[in-house]
């Protein structure tokens, strides 16, 4: 069985969904590919180099023929059984010309890993997110939705329910390893945010409150990420922060290991992986009560939820309650809570098995 992957910018929370796919663990019998963008995207793949292609694109509209038609034509090279793809963009390049050539079409699966229609914009830009994806869900045999949330929302905004199914994004076990940060104190609440710099994640938001709310002095934040598109930096004098940068993949759970909790203001989220990572470490999470994070996280059980407003009462509220004790306690439950729900082995088993179903 041969699948291709497809998809645009590939870092980031769907590096790491396919990095999951592409396990020892996934059947001889699953022969993957991969095509992806560059410069945008990961370069170090599980996968022979001879299994990854790459095509050049940046994000504007004049490159988008060209992106399409270099699709199509490894498409047609490699011959894959299924298509398998990846992010709105991705999910245009390769089924809008489906719409006019039905007889060359592959059987596609179709994991939007959140749906252009819940982000934070206006309400024509929903209805025509909405639309697009109504149309080429016509040249679709199966879309997969990350989380509970994100289904009941498509099927609103009139996605087939019949082509529709829920897979929770997994992660495997977590690498072993330690890491050292400079002047870290283990006696302080140690937080961390680990995610992009822009407003869906809500940093903004949570530095703001930070320094202008939250008068707890022995919270320190630890910040792993950076701007995707422009590398800029969010400005903060607050000597409670520490900005990291980007950390490699294989690092991150020494970070996780190391603080107290992660801490998650996303404005939306049609799932949130970076909380399941935390999880698979025995380390609670701080979520905003957006999107999917409520399924994710369980309030006096794996972690707390906090409310996005104006003041930061609701998270000044859950930050002055914090100790070492309920932070140790709360984070056996996140572990207990991702062996439960959230493994690779889980994700992967139930796309595999979606493979089978949509070849019959």
């Amino acid at each position: 069985m041969k699948v291709l992957h497809v998809g645009e910018y590939v870092k980031g929370g769907v590096a790491t969904y396919l990095h999951t796919l592409f396990s020892d663990e996934t059947p001889d019998e699953v022969d993957d590919y991969l095509v992806l963008s560059y410069p945008m995207s990961d370069t170090n793949w599980e996968l022979p180099s001879s299994k990854v292609h790459y095509y050049p694109y940046i994000r504007k509209i004049s490159d988008i023929p060209l992106a399409i038609i270099r699709i199509q034509k490894l498409i047609h090279r490699i011959d894959p059984d299924i298509l398998m793809v990846h992010s709105t963009w991705a999910g245009v390049f390769v089924r809008f010309p489906y719409l006019f050539i039905p007889k060359r079409r592959k059987k596609i699966i179709y994991n939007a890993h959140g749906w252009a229609f819940l982000r934070d914009t206006s309400a024509i830009h929903k209805k025509i997110y909405a639309f697009i994806e109504r149309l080429l869900s016509n040249v679709t045999d199966c879309i997969i939705n990350v989380s509970d949330y994100e289904q009941h929302a498509a099927r609103i905004y009139g996605l087939p329910k019949e082509k529709m199914m829920r897979i929770y994004n997994g992660v495997d076990a977590p690498k072993t390893g330690t890491v050292i940060i400079e002047g870290f104190d283990p006696n302080k609440i140690n937080l961390l945010f680990v995610g992009r710099f822009d407003r869906q994640k809500g940093l903004d938001w949570l530095l703001q409150h930070l320094q202008d709310n939250i008068k707890r002095k022995d919270i320190h934040l630890y910040i792993i990420g950076a701007s995707v598109i422009d590398n800029q930096m969010i400005p903060t004098s607050d000597e409670r922060i520490t900005f990291l940068g980007w950390v490699d993949s294989k690092k991150i759970d020494g970070y996780y290991r190391l603080c107290d909790a992660l801490i998650m203001p996303s404005r939306w989220e049609a799932f949130g992986l970076a909380a399941v990572e935390a999880m698979r470490n025995g380390m609670p999470v701080i979520a905003s009560r957006q999107g999917a994070l409520p399924e994710i996280v369980r309030p006096n059980e794996s972690g707390w939820l906090f409310n996005i407003d104006s003041d930061g009462a609701s998270l000044n509220k859950v930050l002055c309650s914090l100790n070492k004790n309920i932070i140790y306690a709360f984070g056996e439950g996140a572990r207990k809570r991702y062996e439960m729900y959230f493994t690779g082995t889980k994700m992967r088993e139930s796309i595999i098995s979606l493979y089978g179903n949509v070849l019959e």
